[in-house]
């Protein structure tokens, strides 16, 4: 069992018991991950853990980097002096600045090395001295003037101790806007659709209500997880799930082509409907998930069953039904049922293998 590395005291907790599933931070990260799976990238979005959104670039815990991300909403722009202000606490002691709370989050910790990405994301912006005094939506240290980056270097110090802003440091400008976030992830939800899944139509209402639902569910989760995997299932929504949430509900005419071919094949097969019907689901949903997402693990499949079907030769058998039947047979022989314990799914595995070619 891998260890999760991210098991650390959080600094506070009170995000996730006051999430609001459609606050602007969750938008956000909405579209942080669908610029992901565009691109065809694994991840695992997590939600109020250390900080309002992390991401993590792969599922395998031991090899996983993250981003850490503060997401903030407020009318005022983030100036020099509003990100490292200290408003006084209890007992004349001084809380954290916005900067130095996210920086808290990263700088010192077990798994600071496997951080790839800090970014503060403002939705009214940032006044910050740039060279060259550009305006610039994705602002990075070496962006900031030598002024900018002495004064909030010098603030740091004063409340970290620490001399050097990490290189990885960026101030966010989102291109999602309060008064337009809901329609402005519905929109990205149909186009990510149309990229992955050509020629395809979707319900991107559905899509969304789906996903924004799980985010809420587990955004709201407030325990800690020793155990990696247990994070990933309980706490964090992953390339995975979002990919079988398009897959269920987006239509293409090849899937179309797919369940005509598949009802042709066993037609003649004397199997129960109600049997036939169930294959014929797991058939489509299957193909939708790897024609937008195959993840290696599906890769190994598809290759380890077009090597099973190499082994019997179809001109041996006469009828399909035997044909098919062989196949089968030759699955567990080969152990395949070892990998896909259920019967159903590796007969879905099979007739995958056997009826598509390039969705």
């Amino acid at each position: 069992m891998t260890e999760n590395i991210l098991a650390e005291p959080q600094r506070e907790s009170a995000g996730a018991s006051t999430f609001g599933k459609y606050n602007f931070q969750y938008h956000w990260a909405l579209c942080r991950v669908i610029e992901k799976h565009k691109s065809n990238e694994e991840y695992a979005l997590l939600i109020e853990y250390h900080e309002d959104v992390i991401i993590a670039n792969s599922l395998n815990g031991q090899e996983a980097l993250f981003e850490f991300y503060q997401v903030k909403n407020q009318s005022a722009s983030f100036t020099e002096n509003s990100l490292t202000k200290r408003e006084k606490g209890k007992k004349d002691t001084f809380k954290s600045s916005v900067l130095g709370k996210l920086l808290s989050s990263c700088i010192g910790t077990q798994y600071e090395k496997r951080i790839t990405q800090i970014g503060l994301v403002s939705s009214s912006g940032f006044s910050l001295k740039t060279e060259k005094n550009l305006q610039l939506d994705i602002i990075k240290v070496g962006d900031l003037s030598e002024d900018c980056l002495k004064n909030l270097t010098d603030q740091i110090n004063n409340e970290l101790g620490i001399s050097l802003l990490p290189s990885h440091l960026q101030f966010i400008v989102p291109e999602i806007q309060l008064a337009n976030q809901e329609d402005y992830v519905l929109a990205q939800f149909a186009k990510l659709v149309n990229t992955i899944f050509s020629g395809a139509q979707c319900n991107a209402v559905d899509i969304y209500r789906a996903i924004i639902d799980e985010m809420g569910r587990k955004g709201r989760i407030q325990l800690d997880y020793k155990e990696w995997d247990r994070l990933i299932s309980k706490k964090s929504l992953t390339s995975d799930e979002v990919n079988d949430v398009l897959a269920l509900n987006t239509t293409r005419p090849t899937i179309t082509q797919l369940e005509n071919d598949f009802n042709d094949l066993v037609s003649n097969f004397g199997w129960r409907p109600l049997s036939t019907r169930n294959l014929r689901s797991k058939l489509k949903t299957l193909a939708l998930k790897r024609s937008g997402f195959p993840t290696s693990f599906d890769i190994n499949i598809i290759r380890t069953v077009k090597s099973l079907i190499q082994k019997v030769d179809y001109n041996s058998f006469s009828s399909d039904l035997d044909y098919v039947s062989a196949l089968f047979h030759q699955a567990k022989v080969d152990n395949l049922d070892s990998i896909i314990a259920d019967s159903d799914d590796l007969k879905v595995e099979i007739f995958y293998a056997l009826l598509v070619d390039d969705l």
